[in-house]
Order: C-alpha cells, then structure tokens, then sequence
C-alpha cells in the first residue's frame, strides 16, 4: 500500500491548504502537518512554502508531487485490477452536485449504487454549479454533476439528460389561475430567484435574454442559496421562480405549487457530468457514471 503519508501530501497539494486537506482526509490538521513534517525530515528538504491564504509546493515538493501521483495512481490501478479479478468494485468516489441533483435526483441512485457495491466509499458535497466547476477543475471531487453550461477550459463535459426549467407559483398567487403568461407578465411579476453562480439561475436568466427581458430589470423579492428555501418562499404566493420540474413532482401533483405556460420562455438545458480535462477516470467513478445514465434513463421513461 502507498505510504499515507504520500497521500497525504498529494491532497495538500491539491487542496493548496493544510486544513482543507485534513477536512477531505478526514483527520486532524495537526496530523497533517505531522505527516507532512516526516515527508520534509525523510528527504531533507522543504515540499511547501505557507503563506497566508495556505501553502504552496517548493520547487523540491513539485518534483515529489510528480512522482507521489504516479505511485498513487498505480496503487490505485491494481487494487482495481485485483477487485476486477474478485468481481467486487472498491474505492472511493467524491462527487460534487449541484442542489438540484444533489437534493433531487441523485439520493436514491447512490444508495442504490452503494447498496450493490458496499465496498464503495461515497463521498457527496452540494454546492452551486461554479463550486461544483472550480473543485472539480482543482481535483478536489472525481467526477462533479451540474446543469447548464460552464466555461472553464481545465473541465471536459458529458451529457447526463435533457432538463427544461417550468416556472412555478403559490396556489394564491394571481396568476394561478391563468392559461398563459406573456412577456410583460414576466416583466411586472416579482421574482424568487437563486443565487449568483447557481446552473438554474444561469439558464434563466439567459432565457430571459433571449425573450427580450433584461434580468437586471426584473423585481427580485430575494435571492436564496437553496431550492427547498426557494420552493418555500414560492409556496406562500408572493412571487414567481423557475426550477426544474425534478425538484417539484410532488408539489405540483399536490396542488402546493402551480407550474405556468410561459411559450414565449424557453428553457432547456442539459444535465452534464464533469470531470478534470485529461485525468483518468478510476474504475469506481466510470462504473457509478454508466449506473447513474442507466437510472436516470429508466426514471425519464417513467415519465
């Protein structure tokens, strides 16, 4: 087995920080800087610099970090090729997801993956779309699922399934009971929306563009951080928002939430894994993708 203390500097240098590396490893940062401390007094040289917003790697720690990946990823190679052999799958997979598919769609799929494959470590962190981007750019999650697009050249994308936002409102609302909504409906209505960064908001706002509505102009009762708060503020009848019809089945079949015809809002985007352009994918993480495609296109024919 790689000496954990290799591990744990590999982590270090992912992370850029003493106390985030000890978070994602699930230990002390004391006993980081332990390890990290008998790495620098075995090889008789300094692998970091700190400063302070964290550490960077000496010139002697990027030669090290070049080598301590490969003997982690060869490790991790043949425990692969020996559970292949053993017909079992173990690892551990950190995912990031955005809150719409790490509160809605994701759940019951990791627990059925971990209920087939109880040697599988499952590790889920819920974050907006430009979190879920950034961590998985820097290597922090394995493999991240978000909506809509991103921009950022160091993540490589595949397509999940299609997604169209619905807008929704309370049961009180004036516009409950109404067949259609125009383009100055969307322009006098107040609005509940999702926080900067967010996929949901990007899409929206960008199908608001493209109807000729500058978003800037609309009437932002808040913004909140979270589609269950979002749902909430909606349910009371004081304002409108966009989600995904995954988020609220439930409500609308109740009758809690009411979805509107908007045709002259389009809305459609895609749900997309993600990864970090050019690193390879450990079998744990391609065999979750393949088992989450084929769930989630079970779950669309149901519909």
């Amino acid at each position: 087995m790689a000496d954990e203390r290799l591990r744990t500097f590999v982590t270090v240098a992912r992370c850029g920080s003493l106390s985030a590396a000890a978070r994602e490893l699930f230990i002390s940062q004391p006993a980081v800087t332990q390890q990290v401390h008998k790495l620098e007094a075995e090889y008789r040289c300094q692998l970091f610099l700190r400063h302070e917003r964290g550490v960077k790697l000496t010139p002697a720690g990027e030669v090290l970090r070049e080598h301590a990946l490969r003997v982690v990823e060869l490790e991790e190679q043949a425990g692969e090729a020996l559970a292949a052999l053993q017909q079992s799958l173990r690892g551990t997979l950190r995912l990031g997801a955005t809150f719409t598919l790490g509160e809605y769609l994701l759940p019951p799929i990791l627990a059925r993956f971990k209920a087939a494959h109880p040697d599988v470590e499952l590790l889920l962190e819920i974050e907006n779309a430009a979190k879920v981007v950034e961590h998985v750019a820097g290597g922090a999650y394995g493999c991240g699922v978000i909506e809509g697009p991103h921009h950022n050249p160091f993540v490589r994308s595949e397509k999940l399934a299609d997604d169209e936002l619905v807008v929704i409102c309370g049961p009180s609302h004036p516009f409950a009971g109404r067949a259609e909504l125009g383009v100055d409906d969307l322009r006098t209505a107040t609005w509940v929306l999702r926080e900067p960064g967010s996929g949901t908001r990007t899409v929206f706002e960008d199908g608001l563009a493209a109807a000729g509505i500058d978003p800037e102009s609309l009437s932002v009762l808040m913004r909140v951080g979270s589609t269950q708060a979002v749902k909430g503020v909606v349910r009371e009848g004081l304002a409108l928002t966009a989600v995904s019809p995954w988020t609220v089945r439930e409500e609308l079949e109740s009758g809690a939430l009411v979805r509107l015809a908007v045709p002259a809002l389009e809305l459609h985007r895609a749900f997309q894994f993600i990864f970090a352009r050019g690193a390879r994918l450990p079998l744990v993480t391609r065999r979750f993708v393949k088992y989450c495609r084929e769930q989630v296109a079970e779950k669309l024919a149901q519909v």
